[in-house]
């Protein structure tokens, strides 16, 4: 083997072990080009009849919030529930707002209002429980219209933190 191989050989096997923290990455999709999707941790909660799950970003002694996926679950899970849940994130509830809604809040960096789904679904392997972990998908593609993100779409896999 050449030096040139060995030194190739090397470098990408010390970028596999500065990547070992399986939870840092990126979310995908067409949004990806207007927005940085980059995220160091992700957090799962459930509360107050909702589900959410976060992408964090370090920022000081705080956190961007890159992206949180949020669901209305309170008519989903009956008491002591702990399986699997698969959420139609565009279904629109009877008081007229959808299931689901998708926000961001990053310093430095103004409010932006994402559009309505037009499709998207969550899935989590098992409900968020205190001190463990979730994992799971989501997919989202916002409504044809005017704004920046419309008909664009964002994508990923999660293996969250619950605090």
């Amino acid at each position: 083997m050449s030096p040139s191989h060995i030194a190739a050989a090397l470098g990408a096997l010390l970028g596999l072990t500065a990547c070992g923290d399986k939870d840092s990455g990126a979310l995908e999709g067409s949004v990806t080009p207007l927005l940085d999707l980059r995220y160091q941790r992700s957090e799962a909660r459930v509360g107050e009849g909702e589900l959410s799950v976060s992408f964090l970003q370090d920022q000081g002694a705080g956190a961007d919030t890159v992206l949180k996926v949020s669901a209305r679950v309170d008519d989903m899970l009956p008491e002591g529930y702990t399986d699997s849940l698969d959420i139609d994130l565009a279904q629109v509830l009877d008081n007229g707002a959808q299931r689901g809604t998708v926000g961001r809040s990053v310093l430095d960096e103004p409010v932006r209002a994402f559009p309505k789904l037009a499709r998207g679904n969550l899935f989590v392997r098992t409900i968020p429980q205190p001190g463990s972990r979730v994992s799971g998908e989501f997919n989202v593609t916002f409504v044809n219209g005017t704004d920046v993100y419309s008909g664009r779409t964002i994508f990923g896999r999660f293996e969250a933190t619950v605090p």
